[in-house]
């Protein structure tokens, strides 16, 4: 009987070893086409720079709200009024859409209930953010008069 051997024949032809892939992602890719964090290199093709992080790790921009850029600071009476407006406008929409206390047997009766618990705070937020410069604003104006 021949003892069993690991060393490849003469003759046979292993697989080639498979390359790993780059993937890019849409948020990492510049106006111009390539992605961002790489240099290219003598070859043509790209590769990580020594600073780039890895895009798993990257840190995600900080977005605003749309609230926050639509209600800046108050600057004058009518603009507050206009703010406590909405504000008034907005609120029975919000108290009127808060999940009750059983709210485990609404998921099951409404498929929609996650959008909107998602509406919800996103009104609840929003009122809030009106209700800070409305109050800013008094508390500013309580010291010039």
């Amino acid at each position: 009987q021949r003892p069993c051997s690991l060393t490849p024949l003469p003759g046979v032809l292993k697989p080639p070893a498979a390359r790993a892939r780059r993937v890019t992602f849409e948020d990492e890719v510049v106006a111009s086409g390539k992605p961002t964090g790489s240099i290219p290199s003598a070859k043509g093709r790209e590769k990580p720079g020594p600073s780039s992080i890895p895009p798993g790790l990257a840190p995600r921009p900080h977005t605003l709200p749309d609230y926050v850029v639509r209600y800046p600071v108050i600057r004058s009476s009518r603009q507050r009024e206009s703010y406590k407006g909405v504000f008034q406008d907005q609120l029975p929409r919000c108290q009127g859409t808060v999940p009750g206390s059983s709210w485990l047997s609404t998921i099951h009766q409404d498929w929609a209930f996650l959008p909107k618990q998602q509406r919800c705070e996103y009104l609840k937020q929003k009122l809030t953010h009106i209700k800070a410069r409305i109050q800013e604003y008094d508390r500013d104006c309580a010291g010039t008069f």
